[in-house]
């Protein structure tokens, strides 16, 4: 079991199997049946828990309680004299990282860069993480990437520089950063990250000849003033940005793909072209953890975006976006993870800013993007049950659900077009639940419900069920 950033073991919870903590610490009240290999953060062991393996920590410390057993020996190491691979841009104590669930990284492992699309084929590149600098270790923070699709034959990049002003503290799980950047980029850009992230895409894309993305070409430059504070496990930023982009279509250039039979790629949807000049606010808020259970917490994002042809574009346009997440366990037996989400807009809006659901990852019983409009509610609900409650019942097969969950999942989604010229409180009035479209959907998943394979149906109308499989957490 491996964690990116802090980890609890909480005191009923036995992890069979090693555990690897990277930037962050591991606090273990429970037991854990294998080797803790903790990179730059602090394993603490409390009273009562219990390792039975090997105990070691590279660039950190370990704190054990009077009553707290490692049964194997215990390391700490530096990166210097380490085996393990280090890389201290993204392993050192402060973090150097900003993890809030709307973020997404640029890389797939270390600095390399791989995704494959219908528009690009196979993507290569290689790039760079943006780092925030809480202990004030560096001012200049730049990030950033390049890479060749091979059946676009064209090269995309990003180059981003900030200058950080860190508000530091004795305290090393505390940070504010004040922050003035700027950006250059040629991008292959989306708007169903949300959706699907990139790197699962490119499985399907790959694998069964499935891309559920959109693309559009992107370039341009902006620039931004940024607030970012972290204390503990609550991470804010508030983020205004300034952007002038040119936007073009995209067409489909391949239809390779590992399995998938006779199936075609869907054509690409082409975009509104021209450029736009936008203002971007982008405030956030996250008490989200991870744990062996699954994510902890609270998640509420929103982006506005106000575009004007008086800035220079051809758009004019404004929208709010905002997305609020609860993730919550219920027991060591149980999980319950909310989302709400909320779209609404005024001006005519270009295609690659209308809201569309349906299908992957917000209706998910109904065809894949069955539904568009400039006024959107979305609620998802998911309930995740370990299957070893039921190991009461003498009928129960629990040596075969002995690892596995069932998950039960709840849809609904509203989404309609109104007059451009509403304001962004109209268009909500007089809504009925016969506007919404509902799902139901039974499933099977680990515990965290990142991987799970299932169908869904329609309650509101009489169609087939929908078969879906995902290996990430559909948010």
């Amino acid at each position: 079991m491996s964690f990116d950033g802090d980890a609890t073991i909480e005191e009923d919870e036995t992890i069979t199997g090693n555990v690897v903590v990277k930037g962050g610490d591991l606090t273990v009240f429970g037991r854990v049946e294998g080797d803790v290999l903790v990179v730059g953060g602090t394993l603490y062991v409390k009273n009562g828990a219990r390792i039975t393996g090997n105990a070691r920590v590279i660039n950190g410390d370990v704190v054990r309680e009077e009553d707290g057993v490692v049964e194997g020996y215990v390391d700490q190491a530096s990166a210097s004299t380490a085996s393990y691979r280090y890389d201290r841009g993204r392993f050192t104590r402060s973090g150097y990282r900003f993890e809030a669930p709307w973020t997404n990284p640029l890389t797939n492992l270390d600095n390399f860069i791989y995704h494959f699309n219908r528009v690009e084929g196979h993507f290569i590149g290689l790039g760079s993480e943006k780092r925030y600098y809480w202990d004030g270790a560096r001012t200049i923070s730049p990030y950033g990437f390049i890479g060749w699709g091979f059946k676009s034959h064209r090269w995309r990049g990003m180059l981003g520089v900030d200058r950080q002003f860190s508000i530091s503290s004795e305290d090393e799980n505390t940070g504010r950063i004040l922050e003035f950047g700027i950006e250059g980029h040629s991008l292959t850009d989306s708007k169903e990250s949300w959706i699907i992230g990139t790197n699962e895409n490119t499985a399907a894309a790959v694998l069964i000849h499935e891309d559920f993305h959109d693309y559009f070409g992107r370039e341009g430059a902006s620039v931004h003033a940024g607030y970012y504070t972290k204390e503990d496990d609550i991470q804010m930023q508030f983020r205004i940005e300034f952007t002038a982009d040119r936007y073009e279509s995209l067409d489909k250039k391949t239809e390779w793909s590992v399995f998938g039979g006779k199936k075609v790629f869907r054509p690409n949807s082409p975009v509104d072209e021209g450029h736009m000049r936008s203002v971007i606010i982008r405030p956030g808020f996250s008490t989200v953890e991870r744990t062996s259970r699954g994510q902890y917490g609270w998640s509420i994002y929103a982006v506005s975006e106000i575009a004007d042809k008086g800035l220079g574009g051809r758009f004019s346009f404004s929208t709010l976006l905002t997305d609020i997440r609860r993730y919550q366990p219920l027991s060591r037996y149980d999980n319950l993870n909310i989302r709400f989400r909320l779209g609404t807009s005024g001006g005519l809006l270009p295609v690659q800013r209308i809201y569309e659901i349906g299908g992957l990852g917000t209706l998910h019983a109904r065809p894949y993007k069955s539904g568009t409009g400039n006024r959107l509610i979305l609620l998802n609900a998911e309930y995740i049950l370990n299957a070893d409650v039921l190991n009461d019942l003498d009928f129960w097969p629990s040596w075969l659900f002995s690892r596995v969950n069932l998950i039960f999942m709840v849809d609904a989604g509203f989404i309609r077009t109104v007059p451009r010229d509403y304001g962004w409180t109209e268009g909500f009035d007089n809504i009925r639940l016969s506007d919404f479209q509902n799902d139901l959907g039974l499933g099977i998943s680990n515990r965290s419900g990142s991987w799970r394979v299932g169908f869904a149906w329609q309650t509101d109308r009489k169609a087939p069920a929908r078969f879906f499989f995902r290996f990430t957490r559909p948010f």
